[in-house]
């Protein structure tokens, strides 16, 4: 699969970045997109998501010691592994026009 332009990259990122906020649900979880990446996983531009709700890990210091508790926090890329085609997660959280829009920049 062909890695994304310099110029995609940066256009994607412009596109998601004002959707900082947005929540939806995905495989039964509320999720909430917290950060749009400009290096995420492969290398790739990439999310941030956060798991909604009250079950929160507990998060431990460098000592192994709980701290705290905090939300997971996944992370994607933009892009599908399989296909040439944003990853599904964000097909299904995103409204439609900004699927089209990152779509289109794709096919560019």
């Amino acid at each position: 699969m062909d890695l994304l332009t310099t110029e995609q990259s940066s256009r994607m990122i412009d596109v998601l970045a004002p959707l900082i906020g947005i929540q939806g649900e995905v495989d039964g979880c509320m999720v909430e997109l917290v950060e749009v990446l400009d290096e995420g996983p492969r290398g790739l531009p990439g999310v941030a998501l956060m798991e909604m709700g009250s079950d929160r890990a507990i998060q431990a210091n460098q000592y192994g010691n709980p701290l705290c508790r905090h939300s997971r926090i996944r992370t994607l890329a933009i892009l599908s592994e399989i296909e040439r085609d944003l990853h599904p997660v964000l097909r299904h959280l995103l409204p439609d026009d900004v699927v089209d829009e990152l779509r289109s920049l794709l096919s560019r």
